[in-house]
């Protein structure tokens, strides 16, 4: 063999050695950096936590199944569904407080629309929190957006971990919405009776936010697809209204409904509403989104920007309460059986 020869074949292994040097130690060390880039949950921690080691049976409304899913699942994709994705931290947090209450809630207590479908809760918005997988918010926002909103939602879980607020020693009535009015609602307005920590609470961040405001028109025909109405116009149509502005009842005829049927029939945002006609369409205008009660998230994104804590924010929407441990309720529940 010549020298060239020999030296070319020398050249050639020492090429083979740098590819093989790359592939095995340069290609995934870059792939490490760039995960590094993006916010990844711990995947140990997130499933070692109390949460985690809890069932919550859902009923899916589409499919017609009810599903076992862990707490920490479920707590994530009702966050998901109703906060914002550049919520603060500390907003999260109590946002993950307040669902886990209204599960475990719901655990000790079904509704009569769960029990029936042998599940703790439903998906369906019209009776308890809306929710979003993983999958419809990558859809939605986009998969960069959607993993950071992942990442920093499932830290506030954590960091919540098994937390809870009780009332007079029992999980509370965690109710939420989006964006108030401007006025948190009390229990006597919404529900008919009192309860402590459901008082009417300024939301000066909701007042000032054009997000609180939503329109939507209707034709005769979706109007009495959605409602199974009859009408053949809008002539007659009128509400009556609670003390606080929102609707009680819309009656049309010998036909009536209750604000809260017929908000929720319609897909409006809320059950204070106005409605005008024009021309052939009904114009709904709708203030605030969801049901009014407990801690507005908006709001709350507003007090912890300026530094608020979670449990700060929970005693401002929820006066009165205390954080507990979910285990007692938990357990009681696995040992009834339901």
């Amino acid at each position: 063999m010549s020298k060239q020869s020999l030296l070319r074949g020398v050249l050639q292994f020492a090429v083979r050695i740098a590819l093989a040097f790359s592939a095995l130690v340069l290609f995934p060390v870059g792939i490490a950096k760039a995960f590094q880039q993006s916010a990844m949950p711990d995947v140990s921690a997130w499933i070692s936590q109390h949460d985690a080691r809890v069932q919550v049976r859902v009923f899916d409304v589409e499919t017609g199944q009810s599903k076992s899913m862990p707490l920490n699942t479920y707590i994530l994709e009702a966050l998901l569904a109703n906060c914002d994705p550049g919520a603060p931290l500390a907003s999260l947090e109590a946002a993950s407080v307040a669902v886990r209450t209204y599960a475990v809630r719901a655990m000790l207590h079904p509704s009569p629309q769960a029990e029936r479908e042998h599940a703790d809760l439903t998906d369906n918005p019209a009776l308890d929190l809306p929710v979003e997988t993983e999958h419809e918010l990558e859809l939605s926002i986009g998969s960069q957006a959607a993993l950071s909103f992942i990442a920093r939602a499932q830290a506030a879980i954590e960091a919540t971990d098994g937390r809870i607020l009780t009332y007079a020693g029992q999980p509370i009535l965690a109710f939420f919405c989006q964006i108030s009015t401007g006025w948190t609602r009390s229990a006597e307005m919404a529900l008919g009776y009192s309860v402590p920590y459901l008082k009417r609470t300024p939301c000066p961040a909701d007042a000032a936010s054009p997000a609180r405001i939503s329109t939507v028109a209707y034709t005769l025909g979706a109007f009495n697809q959605a409602l199974g109405a009859h009408l053949t116009s809008f002539t007659g149509l009128r509400e009556v209204r609670a003390s606080d502005g929102f609707v009680q009842a819309v009656k049309a005829g010998s036909e009536a409904w209750s604000g809260a049927a017929f908000a929720a029939s319609l897909g409006l945002a809320s059950d204070d509403f106005r409605f005008v006609t024009s021309g052939d369409n009904l114009l709904f205008t709708c203030y605030g989104r969801g049901s009014d009660l407990g801690l507005s998230l908006h709001e709350a994104d507003a007090l912890a920007s300026h530094g608020m804590s979670f449990q700060a924010i929970l005693a401002h929407f929820y006066p009165g309460t205390r954080l507990a441990s979910m285990q007692p309720f938990v357990q009681s529940v696995e040992t009834s059986g339901n």
